[in-house]
């Protein structure tokens, strides 16, 4: 196996507002780092996110082997780092500060987006951890409530139910779906109550309070697959946000 490479950005530039960062349907040679300042994102030239200091884009279209999807433009003096998108396959092993600026950001990006996007975008796999079993009706996470564990479903007869204010907005089917995550990225409420439909098996990763750095730290491997989910999960929620 060879040895990861040295991850350091391309270059670090100051960008004017209304000046174009990224366009759509440039290469995808980069994925970008916001230093400071602030950044809208558009796609088909619709406004769809602004982004701020530590916020990363550019990470969906690599992923797809395509060109960009969104423009990024300065909203105002803004400093920008660089990076070969063909190196976040390897940030996690290697920089585990940027693997988790990229985390945060991705999540939060995601977060902004509506409900209904959220409940359409699938989750993906993560790594194998402790089992739990779960009775019909059962819930698994409560809306509102606090938690640091990330779960995966392992097996469920019906699946788990997701719903917002009682409201179901998506069932859970696939073994090996991910969920739980957002709360403990963003150290907030859980954002909807999981439940479980017939007797489910989940598995749990227990993780302390303000720990992200540290599990990436230990276990590069699974923040290289949290990267790859949420790229996937952000680029289909942007297409669902210009329809």
């Amino acid at each position: 196996m060879l040895e990861p490479r040295s991850i350091e950005s391309v270059e670090v530039r100051e960008y004017r507002p209304g000046e174009i960062i990224v366009r759509e349907g440039s290469p995808h040679t980069y994925f970008y780092a916001i230093l400071q300042g602030e950044v809208q994102i558009y796609q088909m030239d619709k406004p769809i996110r602004i982004l701020s200091d530590r916020d990363v884009f550019g990470l969906e279209n690599y992923y797809r082997g395509i060109p960009y999807t969104t423009t990024a433009k300065a909203t105002k003096i803004s400093r920008i780092a660089a990076y070969e998108s063909e190196l976040i396959e390897e940030v996690a092993y290697v920089k585990p500060a940027l693997a988790s600026m990229v985390l945060r950001s991705a999540f939060l990006q995601l977060e902004q987006t509506t409900s209904i996007a959220e409940a359409n975008i699938l989750y993906s796999e993560t790594i194998n951890l402790d089992l739990r079993e779960y009775t019909h009706g059962q819930v698994v996470i409560e809306e509102g409530t606090s938690g640091t564990e990330i779960y995966k479903l392992y097996q469920s007869e019906g699946g788990l139910e997701v719903l917002k204010k009682g409201v179901q907005i998506g069932v859970i089917t696939k073994p090996g779906e991910y969920f739980g995550e957002m709360s403990f990225i963003l150290n907030e409420p859980r954002s909807a109550t999981i439940r479980s439909i017939g007797k489910s098996i989940v598995e749990v990763i227990p993780v302390a309070e303000g720990e992200l750095d540290k599990l990436i730290l230990e276990n590069p491997e699974v923040a290289h697959k949290i990267v790859s989910s949420l790229a996937q999960r952000l680029k289909q929620a942007n297409l669902m946000l210009v329809k």
